[in-house]
């Protein structure tokens, strides 16, 4: 970037010349001067700005450095709001600031070329001083309610663009500040309050595409309060230093809207953890959102927010917190007192009951650690690979378990070479309250190895199959070890290999083929019809769920292993407004708990509670109408699936 009018002061006359392209040629730039009867006192004569290309430094040369009056630069054309004419809902109090100031010349190559300026260089004017006003450096006040327009000279000439403000006078709002929190400090992790220490928020307000939210900072009686108003959805990072909340039971808000709060209005809270790589989608993400309605919701009148964590049942991780999303129905929103808390409940330290006990048939079963079965011999629970972790077996109401302190990583070693290729999954039940990262990797010898993470910290014991193909490549006909890499306390019983020969954990027919006309079908997933292209089945939303498409009798199936929840984004909105039902067919043997989401931007969402376990495939017509008035049946561009277990699915499909 080069240009001239940097005085390391105002700079009010700073011209800008964007991505200049240097090379081996010597090649003469132009800066157009916007209006030179400006700078009679001028001192910032030239400036330039660049920094590394591709992480190297390079030499460049200048030279005929000069100011000089061509008269071949044609037709300027001057420009507000990149020569827009933007329309602004606004109300009393309201301060704005003009950007997208430019100018654009014909050079003598017959070139258009465009450059920033100042505001300096501008003559701004209000059509209605009463309700806006405009300084000379394009700052606009809003004063009362009604409607004005901002337009700008550039000397003679009319800038392209304006700035048309529709003010609907004074807002209501609080008249009196959110109340005073009572919570003690020690047990409290603040993000806003005057009544506590904040952390350190990056931004209160990422402006990611697609949100029109404003945020201001105001006071109420002297307590500090943030605005927001065009709120659809805003973004709250603190990712430069994230939050270990494990320790935290509820998560607390004040809220106070001017905005109507009947039903299905509603105000949602989503709380995002990155994981211990720190990495938004780095592969261990958790999230989950709440959604506060009416009675709770109310209009003007402070509403306190205490919402407990275990609410949030996809944020299966809190060790590392680094976003907070509002959004909603309520587009003029104050908040305040946002903080994490802990409630005085006691996180227990060790499980007081013992793992579940296994049922599968023993010829099915290859045992590593388990009461119930014989295991295999000879079995090193605590070679030394120099790790931290301490290993011990303890009792847990009477049955004997494995229990890692302070695992970094820990490894459990063969006697002799494992042949588990007739096996399918591998079993193992865990516990642990204060870890934040867990995997469990497969070894063979090279070594080769791969980890399949587990959901941490648990609610109780958590149960899970998963198939021996997660890891491939491993060699599952020479296995020598297994490890485990994370962190915290960890309490494991249970680690056995089975095939579902004789256990009936997986589907053996294919789920039936459904018979609707073709020209009523809009698919999703099936092998009868022709699916919407593009369409995502593993967006990364952060979750836990494994999602594979395996064969079932010839048939294309989708599979989630270890659901906790899982969305579909389909290539294109779709209008199902035509279609009355949503079909689809399940199968599970395990599951206790499952759900799906339609859902259309906003976004605006509904469940419909489906019936689990199954004894078999179920077919299932949901009518559109369960989904409605929440979702735009109009505009559908997401499923997502909430549960546990593992789930077939095939043949989701809206019909007439």
């Amino acid at each position: 970037m080069v240009g001239f009018g940097n005085d390391f002061g105002a700079s009010a006359y700073q011209v800008t010349l964007e991505g200049v392209q240097v090379n081996t040629n010597w090649k003469k730039y132009i800066i157009p001067i916007p209006d030179a009867s400006k700078l009679t006192e001028e001192r910032g004569m030239f400036f330039y700005s660049e920094g590394p290309e591709d992480g190297l430094g390079y030499t460049f040369w200048i030279d005929e450095l000069k100011f000089e009056k061509l008269g071949t630069i044609a037709h300027p054309r001057p420009a507000i709001l990149n020569g827009q004419d933007q329309v602004f809902s606004v109300e009393t109090g309201r301060v704005l600031n003009i950007g997208g100031l430019q100018v654009t010349v014909n050079l003598p190559t017959g070139i258009d070329q465009s450059v920033k300026v100042n505001p300096a260089y501008f003559t701004f004017s209000s059509s209605n001083p009463s309700v806006a006003t405009v300084s000379s450096t394009g700052v606009v006040t809003i004063l009362d309610a009604g409607t004005a327009v901002i337009t700008a000279k550039l000397g003679a000439a009319d800038a392209e663009g304006s700035m048309t403000l529709n003010s609907v006078g004074q807002l209501i709002g609080p008249a009196s500040p959110a109340p005073t929190p009572t919570v003690a400090a020690d047990k409290v992790i603040s993000l806003f309050s005057n009544a506590y220490n904040n952390v350190t928020v990056d931004t209160w307000n990422t402006r990611w595409q697609f949100s029109t939210a404003e945020d201001y900072d105001l006071q109420i009686a002297g307590d500090d309060v943030k605005r927001y108003s065009g709120l659809n959805f805003v973004g709250i990072e603190f990712t430069s230093q994230s939050i270990n909340a494990t320790a935290m039971t509820h998560f607390h808000i004040d809220i106070w809207t001017p905005d109507p709060t009947e039903l299905p209005k509603a105000f949602k809270v989503l709380l995002v953890d990155f994981g211990a790589n720190g990495t938004f989608g780095g592969g261990d993400d958790a999230s989950h959102e709440v959604s506060i309605t009416r009675p709770t919701l109310v209009s003007e009148q402070w509403v306190s927010l205490d919402i407990p964590l275990s609410n949030f049942t996809g944020l299966v991780t809190r060790a590392h917190l680094a976003q907070l999303v509002l959004s909603g129905d309520l587009p003029n929103l104050y908040i305040d007192n946002v903080y994490l808390y802990n409630g005085g409940t006691v996180v227990p330290t060790g499980p007081t009951v013992a793992a579940p006990a296994p049922t599968r048939n023993p010829a099915d079963v290859t045992s590593i650690f388990s009461d119930t079965y014989t295991n295999l011999p000879g079995t090193d629970f605590f070679p030394n690979w120099g790790q931290a972790t301490v290993v011990t077996q303890v009792p847990v109401a009477g049955n004997n378990t494995l229990l890692y302190s302070g695992l970094n990583y820990q490894g459990t070693q063969f006697a002799s070479n494992l042949n588990a290729s007739d096996k399918t999954h591998l079993h193992l039940d865990y516990w642990s309250s204060n870890s934040s990262s867990l995997s469990i990797t497969l070894i063979s010898p090279g070594p080769v190895e791969k980890p399949f993470v587990l959901s941490v910290p648990t609610t109780g014991w958590a149960s899970v199959d998963i198939p021996l193909s997660s890891f491939a490549p491993v060699a599952i006909n020479d296995l020598i070890q297994i490890k485990f890499d994370g962190n915290g306390d960890i309490y494991l019983d249970n680690i056995y290999f089975f095939k579902t020969s004789s256990g009936g954990t997986t589907p053996t027919t294919a789920a039936p083929t459904p018979v609707f006309n073709a020209a009523n079908v809009i698919s999703v997933f099936s092998n009868a019809y022709t699916n919407v292209a593009g369409t995502d089945l593993n967006p990364n939303w952060g979750q836990a769920t494994q999602v594979s498409q395996v064969s079932v009798a010839g048939n294309n199936t989708l599979l989630y292993t270890g659901l906790n929840y899982q969305g579909i984004q389909l290539g294109s909105n779709q209008n199902v407004s035509g279609m009355t039902h949503l079909h689809l067919d399940f199968w599970t043997a395990n599951s206790t708990s499952l759900q799906v989401f339609l859902i259309s931007p906003g976004p605006a969402e509904k469940p419909y509670s489906l019936t689990v376990p199954t004894s078999g495939w179920t077919s299932i017509d949901v009518p559109l109408t369960a989904f409605t008035p929440m979702v735009d049946l109009t505009n559908v561009f997401q499923f997502k699936f909430e549960g546990n277990g593992n789930i077939y699915l095939d043949n989701i499909l809206f019909h007439n």
